[in-house]
């Protein structure tokens, strides 16, 4: 009622009158204010496009970075792309392409994009799972890369078992890496990541050289032989190839994972793990940023990394199931799943010299390779074998792809194609990208099914031979045997590719005995010139054989490989 009074009394309506008045008159400035400053904002006349390639694991903190990044700043593009690191590195040291950068239009809104296509160019910045691709990279002559990035995030390497085993073992043993790993009778099969392509395997190999000097300091490099020797039997291409630990019909076993995988499964319902750390930290997943970018992207690209560091950004990355840098616990840790709750400070990668050393070792264990196979389509090849309706290289294929199916599955293989001017004036062309054979029998077989002859292709032997090589000894990769291996029927006619004598000038210079790639030759036909092929294996330390009936191809590929599995130190060719 004392409200009402007011209302009614002459006085008030005056005051309430001007009181609107202000409001609307400060109203109006303010958005004659707003729309004046947002007039004289210049548009954008130069969007920077960035492009990230991230490791799959760490995708989706990635991507919400990146959403706000492009919210704030008005004129960037981000392109968040899922790859896995191997592709990565494989693109990083190919021959350059050409480069995406800034354009002069003004375009869409900012916006940022996920996607697992692979690009037509080297990333602006790069995010992968260890520090160990950044060396790699690197070491292959991606010297963009740096050898070292700003780690963001960190994660464990465990080992992961299903609760069921881990209740039952843990009745009548102490359960841990000393009685899962190093025992001479483990109660389990443990499944390995290959060491040589996997961060996670070659965290394990610290820890089983760790444990080993710590169960028989006198056996040394012995003891971690034994122990590599029975996880070889069960090792895998990478994480994830193995089969689920348990299931119908499935075998029980202990998998080589991190502590996020664990986590990850428990988050969307999968089959509750249990985590097994070893006795003290092994190297893991570490997150190296590391800026590729040279020109205006990089400023764009480091505001991603100030962002991934960020309050924000971090709890991004924890709720993703990943540690801090500094080892910081992740969010969520269900109840039972063995995951530690404090702080677990990441350990420190080997030095190179010790990592290599550690994997010559598991090489001389578990003999492996990374394989580039060069195959001759030169016209000649659609020549009939005697007797035999097959042909040149119908029968040379058919071998091939017999023996892609008895190689191991951690081998590493390639395929090239060759005659002249299969892609416009290069004389090679690849058929199949470098990569495990594990998980790509069936692809590798039917890209070799669809390999064909040129009609009247001449032999581009040499400047094909030579660029096998340099791609062989960019990426050369320790504790694998790394070799070349060309299947021809003739001999070089190229009259406008280089001469032998320049070929065995540039073979001498990339030859290295501290990272041998032989160069084994199998020669196929009576068009075969021996004397010319035996000089140009004889510069890598490869070897030459010459066979009438391309049957004969499995058998000699077989025995060059037994008799190039001698690894540095021990042997230097």
């Amino acid at each position: 009622m004392a409200n009402g009074g007011l209302r009614n009394r002459p006085e008030f309506w005056p005051v309430l009158l001007l009181s609107v008045a202000l409001v609307a008159v400060l109203g109006g400035w303010g958005t004659t204010s707003y729309l004046d400053r947002t007039r004289r904002e210049p548009p954008c006349t130069q969007r920077t496009a960035l492009r990230i390639a991230v490791a799959p694991s760490v995708e989706a903190p990635a991507r919400q970075v990146a959403r706000d990044l492009a919210a704030r700043e008005r004129c960037l593009d981000v392109t968040v792309q899922a790859r896995e690191s191997a592709d990565v590195l494989r693109d990083l040291t190919r021959p350059a392409a050409g480069g995406a950068g800034t354009g002069t239009a003004t375009g869409p809104p900012p916006t940022v994009t996920a996607t697992t296509s692979a690009p037509t160019a080297p990333p602006d910045a790069w995010l992968p799972e260890s520090t160990l691709w950044l060396r790699r990279a690197h070491a292959a002559g991606a010297f963009q890369v740096p050898a070292e990035g700003v780690s963001v995030a960190s994660t464990p390497v465990v080992l992961s078992l299903d609760e069921r085993s881990a209740a039952r073992l843990r009745r009548d043993r102490d359960l841990g890496w000393t009685s899962l790993v190093a025992a001479d009778r483990p109660p389990l099969p443990v499944v390995l990541p290959d060491p040589t392509a996997s961060p996670l395997g070659f965290g394990a190999l610290v820890g089983i050289r760790a444990l080993a000097d710590s169960a028989r300091p006198a056996a040394g490099a012995a003891g971690a032989a034994a122990i590599m020797r029975r996880l070889a039997a069960r090792t895998v291409p990478f994480p994830g190839a193995a089969p689920a630990p348990t299931g119908p019909g499935a075998a029980e076993s202990a998998v080589v994972s991190t502590e996020q995988a664990i986590l990850l499964a428990a988050a969307g319902g999968g089959t509750r793990q249990v985590a097994v750390y070893p006795p003290a930290p092994v190297p893991g997943p570490d997150y190296p940023y590391a800026i590729l970018a040279s020109d205006a992207r990089r400023d764009g690209a480091a505001a991603f990394l100030r962002g991934m560091l960020a309050t924000e950004g971090a709890a991004a990355l924890t709720g993703h199931g990943l540690r801090t840098p500094s080892g910081g616990s992740p969010a969520g840790i269900p109840a039972g799943s063995g995951i530690r709750t404090g702080e677990y400070p990441p350990a420190s990668i080997p030095a190179e010299a010790d990592a290599t050393t550690l994997l010559n070792a598991w090489g001389g264990v578990h003999i492996s390779a990374r394989m580039l196979a060069v195959l001759d389509i030169s016209g000649s090849m659609a020549a009939r074998l005697p007797g035999s309706t097959q042909t040149r290289l119908s029968a040379t294929i058919k071998a091939a792809q017999g023996g892609a199916e008895l190689l191991l599955g951690t081998t590493e293989l390639g395929v090239w194609e060759f005659s002249t001017d299969l892609d416009g004036e290069r004389d090679y062309r690849e058929v199949v990208p470098v990569g495990p054979v594990g998980p790509r029998r069936e692809e590798i077989v039917d890209a070799l099914d669809r390999v064909r002859v040129k009609p009247n292709g001449a032999t581009g032997l040499y400047d094909t031979t030579l660029a096998a090589y340099r791609d062989a000894t960019r990426n050369w990769t320790v504790g694998r045997i790394n070799m070349v291996l060309v299947l021809t029927d003739g001999k070089d006619d190229n009259a406008s590719g280089i001469s032998r004598a320049k070929l065995l000038d540039e073979l001498a210079g990339l030859r290295d005995k501290r990272r041998p790639v032989p160069i084994l030759f199998i020669g196929v036909g009576p068009e075969i010139d021996p004397d010319e092929l035996r000089q140009i294996a004889r510069a890598t330390g490869g070897r030459v054989a010459l066979t009438p009936r391309p049957s004969g191809i499995q058998q000699i590929f077989f025995s060059a490989l037994a008799e190039f599995s001698c690894l540095p130190p021990k042997c230097r060719r």
